[in-house]
């Protein structure tokens, strides 16, 4: 499970859950928030309809059987409203007939019941490779060395010479990652906790100044007892 939380703290998603089944609902909603989604579970169209209100998950998970409106009904809108939206759906329903008609209202993935929290939890992580790669996408961060410049789609700034190397670093390391003993080494930094403590200030600059530009949070993530990972791409222009 160890990749698979690695590959969720770097995007995380917001999924609603649309299941009359009150234990079951409850199952899915636990395990996914559990994973480091944010998760929140329906019995109705009309509370989701509530929450759509306030805001647009990346991921609807929709049973088909609801009292009201169903999942057909529900995800038909959702298309038309929401183009980029991901729609699941988890029915008891598998004549051929019923997943035509499910993908037809607009569902990217129909899986049939009963499914386990494991098997759920698969297919929402390729999802959310999906949505990672479109956020990244998205994004179009530029750094220029000699200029010190940084560009992003809410603006651009100056670098310090510092916080330049540690962007450039980070952003060709092999996972955009790199070590604090190696982040100190490149800053000229002694390896103790000084040091440590004072790589992390300009760390906390230079994320700042990424979130500024328009970079989503986190650009940068600590890596509890290891050191730094850039979760934005840049690229960098000579």
């Amino acid at each position: 499970m160890s990749s698979m939380r690695t590959e969720i703290e770097q995007v995380g998603l917001t999924i609603a859950i649309v299941e009359d089944h009150a234990d079951l609902r409850d199952l899915f909603v636990d395990f996914l928030s559990d994973m480091g989604h944010v998760v929140s579970g329906f019995a109705l169209a009309d509370d989701l309809d509530d929450y759509l209100a306030c805001k647009t998950p990346d991921l609807i998970v929709l049973d088909l059987n609801l009292p009201g409106e169903d999942g057909y009904s529900i995800a038909s809108r959702m298309r038309a409203a929401h183009p980029g939206l991901h729609i699941l759906m988890l029915t008891a329903r598998s004549a051929v007939e019923d997943r035509i008609r499910g993908y037809v209202s607009g569902a990217d993935i129909y899986l049939t019941k009963p499914i386990t929290p494991p098997e759920l939890a698969v297919v929402v992580n390729n999802i959310m490779r999906r949505v990672r790669n479109g956020r990244e996408q998205a994004i179009q961060v530029t750094v220029t060395p000699v200029s010190l410049a940084l560009a992003g789609p809410a603006g651009s700034l100056t670098l310090t010479p510092p916080e330049m190397l540690l962007l450039k670093s980070l952003a060709e390391a092999p996972e955009r990652q790199l070590p604090y003993w190696r982040l100190q080494e490149l800053l000229q930094l002694e390896a103790d906790e000084k040091s440590k403590a004072s790589l992390e200030v300009r760390v906390s600059r230079l994320k700042k100044k990424l979130h500024t530009v328009g970079c989503p949070e986190p650009a940068i993530k600590s890596l509890w007892k290891e050191g730094y990972r850039l979760c934005v791409p840049v690229r960098i222009v000579s």
